[in-house]
C-alpha cells in the first residue's frame, strides 16, 4: 500500500513465469529465489524449510548433472528428508539444552501457559474467558505428557531413515504436530504442513528400486551426521524454538477510530503481508517500558519464568522484575518510520485504494497467515469506513495459575495518529498528517 504498484505487479508476473519454467528446467529456480526472497522479501521464518528444500533440490540437480547421475533418486530423497526433519530435530536439541539436564524442559515447562499467553495475545478471543479458564485447568495436567510427545516427534528424525514407512509416518506426525501447535497457540506453520504431507505422498509413490539405498543403517548414519551438524549450525541453521513458557505478556496493540466514531481493533490479518510482524513483537520501539520476554511471553531463563509465576499478576512485583530483567526497545527513528507507514497506508485506503488484488468472491483463495492473532478487546476493522485516528496501546496481561483467570495490568496509549479532516457528511477525506503524490499503490494481500 505504500509503494508504486507497477513494479510489484511485474515482479509477481515474473515470479509466476519463473515458477512455471522451473518445472521444466530446474536452474530457473535460482532466478525464482532471487525474485521471491529478494524483491518480494519472502525469506521469512515460516517459509524457511520449504525454501531450503528447493535450494537443496537445485543444488542436487546441478551436482548430479555435472556428475551424470540425474536418474538417482536415493541421494535426493536423503538430502531433502534431512533438510525437512532438521527443522524439528534442532528444536528438540534446543529444548534439551535449556536446563541442567536433557529432560529439564520436558519435566518443568508449563506448556499450558503458552495457550494462556496466546489467548492474551489475540488468538481465539471469540471464546469466553470462562471457557478458556476451564480448558487451561484441564490442560495443565497434560503438560508433561505433551512435552514428552513434543520432543519425541521432533527428535524422531534421527531414526527416520531406517525404513521408508517410518519416514512417511514421521513426516505425517510432524504435520499433525504443527496442526496441534496451531490449535493451541495460533502459530500456523501451514508451509511446513503442506510441504511435509506432499513430500510424504511423493516418498510413498517412489518405486522400491529407486530409493532402497536411501534407507537402512548406512543411510541412517549419514542422515544422523547431517542432522547433528545442522543442529550445531554447521550446515544450515534451523530456528532453535526452545524456551520456557510464562503466563505474563506485554504487547503493543493497534486500534482505529472510524469516520463515524466507532472504535475497532486493527489486527494482524488486516496488515497482510506484514501479518507476521504485526502478530509478534512489532511496536516495542514505541514504548519506554522494559520488556521481559519474546513472542507470546516466552523467556529463556527458568528463574525469570518462576518469578513471573510467583508474581501472580501483582503490579509491584512485576515492576521490580521488569527493572531487573527487562530491556527497553524504544527507538525514535523506527517510531517515525512506523508512523509514516501507517499514515501513508491508511490515507490511501481512505482515498479509495483497493487493498486486495482479488475480488471479494475469490479472497478465500488467499494463503493463510502464519500468526493467527485476529481478535482482541474490540471488533475487527475490515475496511468498513474511512479511518480518522489510529491509537497504539501498550498492554500487559497476566494469566493467574492459582485462580485460572486473566488480569489486565497495564493499558497505556503510546501513540495517536490523526488522519482525517472530515466534512459533516463524511463524504470526503483528506490527510491531516501527510500527503503523497506517489503512483497507485500495491496489492497487499
Amino acid at each position: 500500500m505504500t509503494e508504486p504498484i507497477d513494479p510489484q505487479r511485474q515482479d509477481k508476473r515474473l515470479l509466476l513465469l519463473l515458477a512455471a519454467a522451473s518445472c521444466c528446467w530446474p536452474p530457473a529456480l535460482l532466478a525464482w529465489m532471487a525474485v521471491y526472497c529478494g524483491k518480494l522479501r519472502g525469506w521469512k521464518h515460516h517459509a524457511m524449510m520449504p525454501l531450503r528444500m528447493l535450494k537443496a533440490y537445485l543444488a542436487w540437480f546441478l551436482v548430479a548433472l555435472l556428475c551424470g547421475a540425474t536418474d538417482s533418486a536415493a541421494g535426493l530423497l536423503l538430502m531433502l528428508s534431512c533438510v525437512s526433519l532438521s527443522h524439528y530435530v534442532k528444536p528438540a536439541w534446543s529444548k534439551a539444552r535449556l536446563g541442567p539436564r536433557p529432560w529439564s524442559w520436558m519435566w518443568h515447562n508449563r506448556t499450558h501457559y503458552l495457550m494462556a499467553s496466546a489467548y492474551s495475545w489475540g488468538w481465539a478471543r471469540f471464546l469466553h474467558t470462562e471457557t478458556v479458564s476451564r480448558i487451561l485447568r484441564r490442560a495443565r495436567a497434560l503438560d508433561r505428557p505433551v512435552n514428552l510427545l513434543t520432543m519425541a516427534v521432533e527428535a524422531a528424525g534421527v531414526v527416520a531413515f531406517i525404513d521408508r514407512r517410518l519416514l512417511i509416518a514421521i513426516l505425517v506426525a510432524t504435520a499433525l504436530f504443527n496442526l496441534a501447535v496451531a490449535l493451541a497457540s495460533g502459530i500456523l506453520f501451514w508451509e511446513n504442513i503442506s510441504t511435509n504431507i506432499a513430500f510424504a505422498i511423493a516418498v510413498g509413490q517412489l518405486p522400491d528400486a529407486e530409493c532402497k539405498t536411501a534407507f537402512g543403517w548406512p543411510a541412517a548414519l549419514i542422515a544422523l551426521t547431517a542432522l547433528l551438524l545442522s543442529a550445531a549450525d554447521l550446515l544450515w541453521q534451523p530456528w532453535h524454538l526452545g524456551w520456557w513458557d510464562s503466563p505474563f505478556t506485554a504487547r503493543v496493540h493497534w486500534q482505529v477510530e472510524t469516520a463515524s466514531g466507532v472504535k475497532l481493533g486493527l489486527y494482524n490479518d488486516f496488515m497482510c503481508p506484514y501479518e507476521r510482524e504485526f502478530g509478534r513483537v512489532l511496536g516495542y520501539f514505541l514504548t519506554d517500558q522494559p520488556v521481559l520476554h519474546g513472542h507470546l511471553g516466552i523467556v529463556w531463563d527458568r528463574q525469570l519464568r518462576d518469578r513471573l509465576v510467583h508474581a501472580d499478576g501483582d503490579p509491584d512485583q512485576l515492576r521490580a522484575i521488569k527493572q531487573t530483567y527487562g530491556r527497553v526497545h524504544e527507538d525514535e527513528k523506527q517510531a517515525r518510520d512506523h508512523i509514516a507507514f501507517l499514515t501513508t497506508m491508511f490515507t490511501r485506503l481512505n482515498a479509495g485504494a483497493q487493498k486486495s488484488p482479488l475480488p471479494r468472491s475469490l479472497r478465500h483463495l488467499k494463503a493463510p497467515g502464519g500468526q493467527l492473532y485476529q481478535w482482541g478487546d474490540l471488533p475487527p476493522y475490515r475496511g468498513q469506513e474511512p479511518v480518522r485516528r489510529i491509537t497504539i496501546r501498550y498492554q500487559e496481561r497476566c494469566y493467574r495459575p492459582a485462580t485460572c483467570d486473566f488480569v489486565l495490568i497495564t493499558d497505556l496509549a503510546v501513540q495517536e495518529i490523526d488522519l482525517l479532516a472530515l466534512t459533516t457528511d463524511h463524504g470526503s477525506t483528506s490527510c491531516a498528517r501527510s500527503s503523497s503524490t506517489a503512483a497507485p499503490t500495491s496489492e497487499s494481500c
